[in-house]
């Protein structure tokens, strides 16, 4: 990656940006979600607009989808009648565990056609199953690098506390 500015956190948001559209998610809701999850926030709709230099409707509709998602959360500030956004508790982890359902549901999805298809099509029931086979030994991997992230979270909140 190249450096386009001096500013680690703007290369950080840009770079988030990227990763979303790379994922077929709007770049706005990217670059959205990285300015939550690297600045201390919350942080309000304007400062969000302001930061991003986007417009207010572009921060409503993805903050929107980040809120539906569970990547982030709308909070209230008392005595302040703004909309207020953060990181939605275990939202990172939320993330992961998304993309296992996802998997787990593709896995499900290729074995039941699989199932379903006659004899004769042997290379395709082959395809399908050797696709299931991947998605499912993906899911695998992620849910146990998902809980070995989340045992060396714990292990360093209880260090940072003692």
């Amino acid at each position: 990656m190249s450096d386009d500015s001096d500013d680690p956190v703007t290369d950080f948001i840009e770079m988030m940006g990227v990763r979303f559209q790379e994922q077929n998610m709007p770049r706005i809701a990217g670059r959205l979600f990285g300015l939550i999850l690297i600045e201390p926030g919350p942080l309000s709709f304007a400062e969000l607009a302001e930061r991003l230099q986007v417009s207010r409707g572009s921060v409503s509709t993805n903050a929107r989808m980040l809120v539906d998602l569970g990547y982030i959360e709308r909070i209230g500030k008392p005595g302040d009648r703004h909309d207020h956004y953060h990181l939605a508790p275990g939202g990172l982890a939320s993330v992961f565990r998304k993309q296992v359902k996802r998997l787990r549901w593709a896995d499900g999805f290729y074995r039941s056609i699989e199932a379903r298809l006659p004899a004769h099509r042997h290379q395709s029931k082959q395809r399908l199953m050797e696709i299931a086979t991947f998605t499912l030994k993906a899911a695998e991997a992620l849910e146990r690098s998902l809980a070995e992230a989340e045992e060396l979270l714990t292990q360093a909140e209880k260090s940072d506390a003692s």
